[in-house]
């Protein structure tokens, strides 16, 4: 009878979203990701691109999630993260989806694969791209186009970025010159507690915390990872949810990058490690051993601060390791010297 019951349900979430039918039948196609009504990307054959269907509106996104909650025996909620025969679908409503209804569908895999299908992708040169493997450059902090071009190999390579300072020190600012640098091709999905940042990339998601419904931003994080992100930003970092987005860059979703406040690049660090603390999911981790995995996770702190007229980044600080006692670091870009 359940197994009914859900197939009824996926045949009333596939009516509401009869437009992207053909590719949730085609076996080529591993993800379907509406992004609003009227900006629906595919990936097939590893590569994502957006596609033209007949209308979808948000009436029919809204119906397609009602049904998905009740096969899932949930209520209807602004962030979702369910299943349906041969599916695992996510979806946001408003106010967590700033743009309106978001849904992501993944589909499982419908054939058994051997090993000798993974061939190909053992030839050597097959896997990685060209930026990821340039070599780190080395800069003379006193020519801008050097310390511009190193935070361009920063986004490039797909590096962590923690960017610090004060309030009014141009955190947010600075942020949306970095997002300015993501390649079109890749998925960004962002979370904020107030949608601030300015997003161009073609195929983006933003969420935004809604707090009196119970979604905040350690939700959100965890939602985005069944959103098929390939870099995730938050924000502005306060809490518990630290943790969560250091488990998240550290597998599989790197070059992400997320703001917090703090008075230098070095306190950033220790900041970021109280915040860290919050979560019940580090309660036996041993100080050395977060220290290393902060240190692991982001490459780079960029502390902005507010100069004069000037507001931005003031020093690059570069992450190289941890020990027992603190951080190793460099400093690749210092405006105070």
């Amino acid at each position: 009878m359940e197994l009914k019951v859900e197939e009824f349900a996926l045949n009333q979430f596939r009516s509401h979203l009869r437009a992207v039918g053909k590719y949730m039948d085609d076996p080529g196609v591993q993800e379907i990701m509406l992004n609003r009504p009227d900006d629906i990307w595919i990936e097939s054959g590893g590569d994502m691109h957006k596609v033209d269907v007949p209308a979808i509106t948000d009436v029919n996104m809204r119906s397609a999630v009602k049904a998905l909650a009740g096969a899932n025996h949930k209520e209807v909620q602004p962030a979702l993260d369910c299943r349906m025969p041969g599916y695992r679908i996510a979806a946001a409503l408003p106010p967590v989806g700033i743009n309106g209804p978001a849904i992501c569908i993944r589909k499982h895999a419908r054939t058994r694969r051997s090993l000798d299908d993974y061939r190909e992708a053992f030839v050597a040169g097959r896997l990685g791209d060209v930026a990821r493997q340039q070599d780190e450059p080395t800069i003379d902090p006193a020519d801008p186009d050097q310390v511009m071009g190193y935070i361009r190999w920063l986004v490039a390579a797909k590096k962590n970025i923690l960017i610090a300072g004060s309030t009014g020190s141009g955190k947010t600012t600075f942020l949306n010159a970095v997002l300015a640098l993501i390649p079109a091709t890749e998925r960004l999905l962002t979370i904020e507690d107030t949608a601030e940042l300015q997003i161009h990339t073609p195929n983006a998601v933003s969420f935004e915390s809604a707090p009196d419904q119970g979604v905040n931003i350690r939700t959100l994080v965890r939602l985005a990872l069944r959103f098929r992100p390939d870099r995730i930003v938050v924000g502005e970092v306060r809490g518990a949810e630290s943790y969560d987005l250091l488990d998240a860059l550290n597998t599989g979703h790197s070059g992400g990058a997320c703001t917090m406040h703090a008075d230098s690049a070095e306190l950033a660090l220790h900041r970021l490690e109280s915040m860290v603390r919050m979560s019940p999911d580090t309660a036996n981790l041993p100080l050395p051993a977060l220290r290393q995995q902060i240190a692991n996770t982001f490459t780079a702190v960029i502390y902005c601060a507010h100069r004069g007229a000037v507001r931005g980044p003031e020093r690059i600080v570069r992450l190289t390791g941890a020990t027992e006692t603190g951080y190793l670091t460099r400093t690749v870009f210092d405006a105070t010297k």
